[in-house]
């Protein structure tokens, strides 16, 4: 309680957030989207801070239970406390609660990989999975992670007002995951172009070899604005990404509609 309450002094007078308390979400960031694990070192580094400030935030969270470090290969990975603070969001949450009826009915009946994410700060934000038997080999995007190779990323993305758009392509930094990932960003806005004019983004072995992926975008009722996407995901063993397109894309879009009328944001 001593360490949140001095960090709310440094909250100044017009309101803005604390940088020192999103520099201690960005490590649990970090840590929610691998698995593997990460050194301090890299901690510090993929955080952009010095390794004694990464030390204090990461013993913190581990005398808290946030995260835990594996004494033998000394990599920090998150706590139990996060965890079940995770499920207890996942089950009690009001938009999981209104979300999960539409994406089980899909998943059941079409046999597939449903996601569904809300967009903000720059990342899609997974609130509901329900996997498959298809795609449980591969690692599916979590609860943050970039935009542009990811079909509910670009689905998202591509209905955002011209102006908003370019400015978010310029920020994104545009990391190669596979050899078919859009790295170059007039290739991506050219891309985008198209999901608006289809209704549905693809993602064809963009993220990890092996995996493609059709999503569509939500939108808010109140505001019109997009706020997310869903997607459906599938292996190259068992669909071209022609076929996956041509039998499911319609399926996907009437989803989207339905999740969009019970989606409040």
């Amino acid at each position: 309680m001593r360490y949140c309450a001095a960090r709310e002094a440094e909250v100044d007078k017009k309101g803005k957030t604390s940088e020192t308390l999103a520099k201690g979400l960005a490590i649990l960031d970090l840590l929610g989207v691998e698995d593997a694990g990460y050194t301090l070192g890299e901690i510090a580094a993929r955080v952009g801070i010095s390794k004694t400030s990464a030390h204090r935030y990461v013993n913190t969270f581990c005398a808290q239970g946030h995260l835990a470090r594996d004494p033998r290969s000394g990599l920090y990975r998150l706590g139990v406390r996060t965890v079940a603070l995770a499920l207890a969001v996942t089950e009690r949450n009001e938009l999981v609660r209104v979300v999960k009826p539409l994406a089980d009915d899909a998943a059941k009946r079409h046999g597939l990989h449903v996601d569904v994410g809300i967009l903000a700060n720059d990342s899609i934000f997974l609130i509901y999975r329900k996997d498959s038997p298809d795609t449980r080999a591969f690692r599916s995007f979590s609860y943050a992670s970039a935009l542009h190779y990811l079909a509910a990323g670009k689905a998202a993305m591509a209905f955002l007002d011209p102006g908003p758009l370019r400015e978010l392509v310029g920020r994104l930094d545009l990391v190669g995951k596979t050899e078919r990932t859009i790295t170059d960003r007039e290739t991506l806005l050219a891309e985008l172009a198209l999901v608006r004019e289809l209704g549905y983004a693809r993602n064809n072995e963009e993220s990890l070899p092996g995996l493609i992926a059709i999503g569509a975008p939500l939108f808010s009722l109140r505001t019109g604005a997009v706020i997310g996407a869903v997607s459906f995901d599938s292996s190259t063993a068992t669909y071209s990404m022609k076929a996956f397109e041509d039998q499911f894309a319609g399926y996907l879009v009437e989803l989207a509609k339905k999740l969009s009328a019970v989606v409040s944001l």
